[in-house]
């Protein structure tokens, strides 16, 4: 279990955190078990002195191969940038997770035949079993809510490996335990490259910031562009190496992310006195326009880390009520009512389809006050797309009740983002709200005018039990994490900046 979940953190920083990415993970666990599983019954046909001597030398390798995958699953994935996201996907984790685990699915059949000897087969199959799904649940809760959080993704691979390796010595082969030196070998790859991954700065990027987390790896950086003939000093949070948050250091209520100008447009025509929710808080760019503003907000985030780090790099005031909590979990208890609500959670591949469907919008109605408006957020809608998923979205606000105007931030196109504001009464009354142009976005005018339209409305609904979002966008995904893999992950790698550690 450490071996897997070490093994889908090490991708997402290369591959993101998508359906795929875990399903490929599942299904090569349960592969390399499949197989060790069966590789492991066959050994068991030996003498009882061979088999304990194939158990020793079995995890043996199994736990040297948990102590090196860091390394070794940075250099394959590094080898994969070229490739299509899929393939390269699926290659680096055959490569680096496949054989760990399938020594490891192979010790199972190898100790039940050894108990059996002296024991009740059915016993010791059930006896091993239980002890090693116990253990497995224990090694995930550790690893995921504790070790990783707080000492990365390389150091619990070291230790979980290094204490198989030395135990294995001991225990099986008692007359050879000189031999536990040889883990040094194998240790010092691994920890040349965790020292190394400490390392706070690249020739380019200065990383103020990195963080391995349950949620996602948090980075966040500083580095110069030249924009429009000028050179800025720009900080970036990345999670996962996507873009959170993207502003000019020396101006942080800045932002290079498009859709920001709309979100301060719709702020701006909010009476005085209003109340606002934020669903998404980021690297609170947007709670940065709520203070700028004088409008009192609520900031609903469901990673911990977030709040204290917008404060810390990202100007915050944290004026506002910052709530740690997912997004539905909060719009489903909460009591309050709101003048304004934002959701801004797409980040990258990751679609919150649990905010965007028919049962979540009926929720938001009760946390509308009179006149109130819900704002949302959305990837528009590039070449050789049918914009079906933003079209399933528009239709589902409509069928929750809502009227609903569209706009693009590069109207009338509608590959830039898609953004919709939608209320239960008019939508006009924020029409008049202010595009500012400005040297990174070329577009200005009155909100009406970057309104857009969608023709031929699919029936099929977003609801809970058909979040038809991850189908609809699926080749979406693939395609910003492969955009990534080959631009901005090519030029981290040219920069010799460590992905994880």
């Amino acid at each position: 279990m450490v071996a897997e979940l070490a093994g889908g953190k090490m991708l997402a920083p290369f591959y993101g955190t998508s359906l795929y990415v875990w399903a490929s993970t599942l299904a090569i666990t349960l592969g390399g078990l499949t197989i060790g599983y069966y590789l492991g019954g066959r050994l068991c046909n030996n003498d009882v002195d061979k088999r304990q001597k194939h158990l020793f030398f079995i995890i043996a390798c199994a736990s040297a191969l948990v102590i090196v995958m860091p390394v070794w699953a940075n250099f394959i994935m590094k080898q994969t940038l070229n490739l299509s996201f899929l393939t390269g996907l699926v290659i680096s984790q055959l490569c680096f997770l496949l054989l760990p685990v399938t020594g490891m699915g192979m010790v199972s059949p190898l100790i039940i035949s050894l108990i059996a000897e002296t024991r009740n087969s059915g016993t010791a199959a059930g006896s091993v079993y239980a002890i090693s799904t116990l253990g497995g649940v224990i090694a995930t809760l550790l690893t995921g809510f504790w070790l990783v959080p707080l000492i990365g993704i390389s150091i619990p691979c070291i230790v979980a490996g290094s204490l198989l390796f030395v135990l294995n010595v001991l225990f099986l082969r008692p007359g050879q335990k000189v031999m536990s030196l040889l883990v040094l070998l194998v240790l010092a790859p691994t920890a040349l490259y965790v020292r190394n991954a400490m390392s706070p700065a690249t020739d380019r990027f200065s990383i103020l910031y990195q963080k391995e987390g349950m949620l996602g790896q948090i980075k966040i950086v500083d580095f110069k562009v030249t924009l429009q003939g000028r050179e800025i000093t720009t900080r970036s949070l990345l999670v996962n190496h996507n873009w959170q948050t993207w502003i000019d250091k020396d101006n942080p209520s800045y932002s290079f992310l498009y859709y920001t100008r709309f979100t301060n447009a719709v702020i701006s025509c909010l009476p005085k006195g209003s109340d606002a929710l934020l669903i998404g808080l980021g690297g609170g760019t947007v709670a940065k326009q709520f203070e700028a503003h004088n409008i009192a907000y609520d900031a609903v985030e469901i990673d911990g880390r977030l709040p204290g780090l917008a404060k810390q790099y990202f100007g915050l005031k944290g004026s506002g009520n910052l709530i740690v909590d997912d997004g539905r979990h909060f719009i489903n208890v909460c009591k309050k009512k709101y003048d304004l609500i934002i959701i801004d959670a797409l980040l990258g591949e990751n679609v919150p389809s649990h905010l965007l469907s028919l049962e979540c919008f009926n929720s938001l109605k009760n946390l509308l006050a009179d006149k109130g408006k819900i704002f949302i957020e959305f990837d528009g809608i590039g070449d050789n797309e049918t914009g079906m998923a933003q079209k399933l979205l528009y239709h589902t606000i409509q069928k929750a009740g809502f009227n609903c105007q569209l706009f693009s931030s590069v109207a009338p196109d509608l590959d830039g983002d898609v953004m919709y504001l939608a209320s239960l009464g008019s939508t006009s009354d924020f029409d008049t709200g202010q595009i500012k142009k400005d040297f990174y976005y070329s577009f200005e005018g009155p909100l009406k005018n970057f309104k857009i339209a969608f023709d031929k409305l699919p029936e099929e609904l977003l609801t809970d039990n058909n979040p038809a979002l991850d189908f609809y966008l699926r080749q979406r995904m693939i395609n910003v994490r492969q955009d990534l893999l080959r631009k901005q992950n090519q030029s981290f790698l040219d920069d010799d900046m460590i992905f994880y550690y």
